[in-house]
Formats: structure tokens, C-alpha cells, sequence
């Protein structure tokens, strides 16, 4: 079983690996970290735990931005724009794309692998997860987490689509891993692996800063990923 999963990911990785200008060959090529079987069809990838049946991962990291202009949900810990986001992961972009495409997500078969999406892909539903000082788990959506509970009915119904991010030319390299972007609201981030699918503050710079009722800086969070259907 542990052989045919670890090729799982080997191709796998191949397949959502579309395009980007050649990375100089200095950068270290993608990795995946080891997948383990915690029984019950539920997978561990890195610090990633995927539940295949249910079409939802859980990715662990810390809250790292409160009360500053922000641009995105969620990037790496070394990301390029990590200074504006909410959120840190404990994971690299191809361990999350893998994840991702384990709980059924994937890119549109019609785009060229060697381009990012033009359309935003698959739907997800996206929410913030943490334990507080009583002991209690508690779980947000990521629209709150990001804008709180004053948030206009429009904004607080953000949809988020996979994208699955794309590489370099020779496939070794996947642009989330080279930048850190990881989850995008804003602008549409082409190297990300998810994106809001209308773009949130626009226009409004500075106004999307986190919910405070988040735990602290620094504090531990989940972010909780669950495959979804188009809204009617």
C-alpha cells in the first residue's frame, strides 16, 4: 500500500504541474513529504491530514497578521508575501496541491497544462479552525476570519476555487513553492493554489485587516479545506 501511494504522488504530481518561465537551475526542485496511511481512507502528507472519503484536508499553522492592510488568506512561512497575510502554513505548495487533488479537486482537463487557469477552477469551501483559552475548538469561515461578523451579506459569501497552481518549464518546479502564495483574495495570483473567485476589497486597500476575535499573532490555527458544490 505505502509503495502505491508514494507513486500516487509521484504521478500526481506530474499531472497538476502546468507551466511557468524556466526557474533557474540553482532552485531546489519540489518535494513532497512522505504519505502515510492513518486508516479509514485518511492520509497524512507532510503535516497535511487528508480525509479522501470526506473531501476535506486540515493543514496546521499560526495566525500571523491581525490589524495590517492584507492581501491574502494564506501563504508559507518564508512566502514572498507573507507580510500581508492572515495566515502561515506549516506546508509547501506541492504537499497542498497533492492533498488537494487526493480529496477530488482538479484543474479544468480543457486548459493547457503549461498555462495557469484563465477560469477559476473548482469550488472549496474554506473555514479557520482553533482551541481557546476555555479548551473549546472553535471554527470560522475563512470570510469571517479575514473581514469578522460585521461583514456585509456580499462579502461574507466569498467563494473559493482550486487552481492548482503551475511550474516551470521543465516540471520540477512549482510556483507556489517558489513564491509561498498559497491562498489569494485580492489580486488573482496565478503561482497560488487557491484564489477568492471575485476579488475582495478591491479598490479599498488597507480595509481587509482580520477578524479580532482570532486568536493572537503567533497563535495556532487549522485551515480546514472541504470540497463544494456551485451555490444555486
Amino acid at each position: 500500500m505505502r509503495r502505491r501511494l508514494v507513486l500516487t504522488a509521484v504521478s500526481l504530481g506530474a499531472i497538476v504541474r502546468p507551466t511557468l518561465a524556466q526557474t533557474p537551475a540553482a532552485v531546489a526542485p519540489s518535494r513532497v513529504g512522505e504519505i502515510k496511511s492513518l486508516g479509514n481512507d485518511r492520509y497524512l502528507i507532510g503535516r497535511i491530514v487528508v480525509n479522501k472519503r470526506g473531501r476535506s484536508l486540515a493543514v496546521p499553522g499560526r495566525v500571523n497578521v491581525i490589524d495590517k492592510p492584507l492581501e491574502y488568506l494564506a501563504t508559507t512561512p518564508d512566502g514572498r508575501r507573507a507580510y500581508e497575510s492572515l495566515l502561515t502554513l506549516d506546508t509547501g505548495g506541492s504537499e497542498l496541491n497533492l492533498a488537494c487533488i487526493l480529496i477530488g479537486l482538479e484543474r479544468d482537463p480543457r486548459a493547457p497544462l503549461s498555462q495557469p487557469l484563465s477560469q477559476p477552477g473548482p469550488l472549496v469551501l474554506l473555514s479557520v479552525a482553533w482551541t481557546d483559552a476555555a479548551g473549546q475548538r472553535r471554527q470560522v469561515s475563512a470570510a469571517e476570519a479575514l473581514l469578522g461578523v460585521d461583514a456585509s451579506a456580499k462579502d461574507a459569501a466569498i467563494d473559493w476555487a482550486y487552481t492548482g497552481s503551475f511550474s516551470s518549464i521543465d516540471g520540477k518546479h512549482l510556483a507556489a513553492d517558489q513564491t509561498g502564495s498559497l491562498i489569494s483574495f485580492v489580486k488573482k495570483d496565478p503561482s497560488g493554489i487557491f484564489e477568492a473567485v471575485s476579488g475582495v476589497g478591491l479598490g479599498a486597500y488597507g480595509t481587509v485587516r482580520g477578524n479580532a476575535s482570532l486568536p493572537p499573532e503567533g497563535s495556532p490555527i487549522e485551515l480546514v479545506v472541504e470540497a463544494a458544490v456551485p451555490r444555486k
